[in-house]
């Protein structure tokens, strides 16, 4: 079975899940983990990990509008991690976002496997389950450059590629810094929040074509959108192609963006404007149900940890 297809057998134990976290009164909780070998290597640099594993909770509160406020991490530690070292980080991330570390749990194990439970509070929590027919869809910034980065890595490349022409060499330490070390969007999601015009959000960790997906069948609506309009990471539709880089799977199916995808009533500059910075309109939320771009059928095609 893929992802979906187990999440929704389980919603017959579990009639409350559904999306990016719990709501139980004004407090949004969230967890989610992070394997070796799985969602990263043993060459990855320990404090991307440990980053990460705070940052993709942080992202899920943002999805929410939530204000971050505790969380607990446990961790599966294999001999060669330097456990004082990896919590030293992932303490600074949490304290640039204001989350405090309150607990948690260490075991010994094969790989290393991090887990981040957190806690935010938030007084009119965003859902998936909002939109409505009319609404204008958004994303946050522009997208690419996580998957981008992915599949550099993968090709053996390194932060550093003195072989590469100047432009192209700070391009490929962009996309890959971004895959290692996104930033979620916590400042917006609670701006959002308190615009009363927004009426769903969710992150995109699996990808645009996927996530977006989700949130239409929670809302049980569909979508139009315009390629044209997606925002792209700069220079990926040049230096892309030139590097192996599939620039239609990063942008329409790139996982771990942790940009935020929500709708509203109001139209871009407006949305802009009341924001402070820029958000993309790419298209319409519609009464027919699926996903289509450009007039065309667009799956679910981001990553599924069980396809």
């Amino acid at each position: 079975m893929t992802e979906a297809e187990i999440i929704e057998r389980l919603r017959r134990l579990f009639p409350a899940i559904g999306d990016d976290a719990a709501v139980i009164g004004d407090q949004v909780i969230t967890t989610d983990m992070l394997i070796e070998d799985v969602d990263f290597t043993r060459a990855t640099p320990i404090e991307f990990i440990a980053r990460k594993s705070v940052a993709v909770n942080l992202s899920d509160l943002a999805a929410m509008g939530a204000t971050p406020s505790f969380a607990v991490v446990a961790l599966g530690a294999p001999k060669w991690l330097d456990i004082e070292q990896f919590m030293t980080f992932v303490a600074s991330t949490a304290k640039n976002y204001s989350l405090e570390i309150v607990g948690g749990d260490l075991s010994r194990s094969e790989k290393l496997v991090v887990t981040v439970a957190a806690i935010g509070r938030a007084k009119r929590p965003l859902l998936r389950s909002g939109a409505r027919v009319g609404d204008r869809l958004f994303v946050s910034r522009p997208l690419g450059a996580s998957s981008a980065g992915l599949q550099l890595l993968q090709s053996g490349a390194s932060l550093d590629r003195p072989d590469l022409p100047y432009a192209w060499r700070e391009f490929s330490a962009a996309v890959m810094t971004r895959h290692l070390n996104p930033e979620p969007e916590v400042a917006l999601g609670i701006a959002l929040a308190g615009i009363d015009a927004v009426t769903a959000c969710i992150d995109i960790s699996d990808g645009l074509s996927t996530d977006l997906n989700h949130l239409c069948d929670a809302s049980k609506v569909g979508a139009e959108v315009e390629r044209e309009r997606i925002p792209r990471f700069p220079d990926i539709d040049r230096a892309g192609p030139a590097l192996g880089i599939d620039v239609r799977q990063a942008v329409l199916h790139g996982g771990e963006e942790l940009a935020l995808l929500f709708t509203a009533s109001m139209r871009e500059s407006e949305l802009s404007t009341r924001l402070g910075r820029p958000v993309y309109a790419i298209g319409r939320i519609v009464e027919q149900r699926g996903v289509r771009l450009d007039g065309e059928p667009l799956g679910a095609g981001g990553f599924d940890h069980f396809a």
